[in-house]
């Protein structure tokens, strides 16, 4: 029997993008399934049996700490914006952008504008505001990869003897944060050429709209867009302009990250492994090469990086830097995804 007040289109696209998450999931798993036994099953699964529980459970309080860090960091910048809620609801936001972003594939760049509209939707932020404050929020969370990477990696190059595989490493890291760089200077300084970008891109989807509904293409004309976008800048702008919070949401943010690599640590530990905390720290800022990979949040790239990197610089066999990099993830990833998803249950029953 069917819902009478139930809408087919809608339950037909949530049916198709449950149906686009679960084969992606089933391919990043297939693939984890692969790479396992190309370093061997039984190796990998003794190396991981060897765990201490009391030590690896250590990093799953650590990355709790890490994920209510982040929270608080989209806290102040949303007050920057003009949020005056709660705090709850905000770290269950972030809680739940990150569940986004981790099942789906690059979800990094999708989840941000759907945040942002059901952050409208709830409270008396605008959505460019909102938006721009996400955006912001995810800045200074993401920083500390390419500031702590960026000075470890200095470190490595100067100071040890690096294998010819890890240049690999470091070229694919370099070059991730120079278009980092070149990207965010485009965005901010010219700021007339993503506004024709932008229109260019929306023009069809305007057109189409305008033959289906045309009320539904009026926000996508030239002048709501404009104003939008400005708005996004302004509200930028005025996040930048508040120094206080700006340093102090850019200290929270690295002593998040710092949280959020001593897991890896923690878990080679538990594992008996003598890997030195910086350089757990620099294989983390590494592993962020890893989400290449077309698959929910890395799954495999990721893995396969930290294994690749521990093994060229720590004192460990290829299958336990493997069942390293798999444990860990249970920490750092499926932590999350667990958490964000019952945080994005609990907004939607009481939010």
């Amino acid at each position: 029997m069917t819902d009478p007040d139930s809408d087919p289109a809608l339950d037909s696209g949530f049916d198709l993008e449950f149906a686009r998450v679960a084969s992606a999931f089933a391919v990043a798993v297939v693939l984890l399934a692969v790479l396992v036994g190309a370093f061997g099953w039984e190796d990998v699964l003794l190396a991981a049996a060897r765990a201490d529980l009391a030590i690896y459970a250590i990093g799953f309080a650590a990355m709790i700490g890490c994920l209510s860090l982040r929270g608080v960091v989209w806290d102040r910048i949303l007050e920057s914006s003009g949020y005056d809620g709660a705090f709850p609801p905000v770290l269950g936001l972030y809680l739940a952008t990150r569940f986004a972003k981790y099942v789906t594939p690059y979800g990094q760049v999708v989840a941000p504008p759907g945040v942002a509209y059901v952050l409208t939707q709830r409270s008396s932020v605008e959505y460019e505001e909102g938006l721009a404050a996400i955006v912001g929020g995810i800045f200074v969370n993401y920083l500390p990869y390419y500031t702590f990477g960026g000075f470890g990696l200095a470190y490595l190059l100067l100071y040890w003897r690096v294998a010819g595989s890890l240049w690999t490493y470091a070229v694919a890291f370099l070059a991730t944060i120079a278009a980092v760089v070149v990207v965010a200077a485009l965005l901010w300084f010219r700021r007339d050429a993503v506004e024709t970008v932008l229109l260019a891109a929306l023009s069809p989807v305007r057109s189409a709209l305008e033959r289906i509904r045309p009320s539904l293409a009026d926000p996508l004309r030239p002048e709501p867009v404009r104003n939008r976008l400005d708005g996004f800048y302004r509200t930028l702008e005025t996040i930048s302009a508040d120094r206080t919070t700006l340093l102090a949401v850019l200290v929270i943010g690295h002593l998040a990250w710092f949280l959020f690599a001593l897991p890896l640590y923690l878990t080679a530990l538990a594992m008996g492994e003598a890997v030195p905390l910086a350089l757990a720290i620099l294989v983390v800022a590494l592993s962020k090469v890893g989400f290449v990979a077309p698959t929910p949040g890395g799954l495999g790239g990721v893995e396969l990086t930290i294994a690749g990197v521990l093994a060229l610089l720590a004192p460990v066999d290829a299958a336990t830097a493997f069942a390293i990099g798999l444990l860990y993830r249970v920490v750092a990833y499926w932590l999350a995804v667990v958490v964000g998803g019952i945080a994005a249950i609990a907004l939607s029953l009481w939010w």
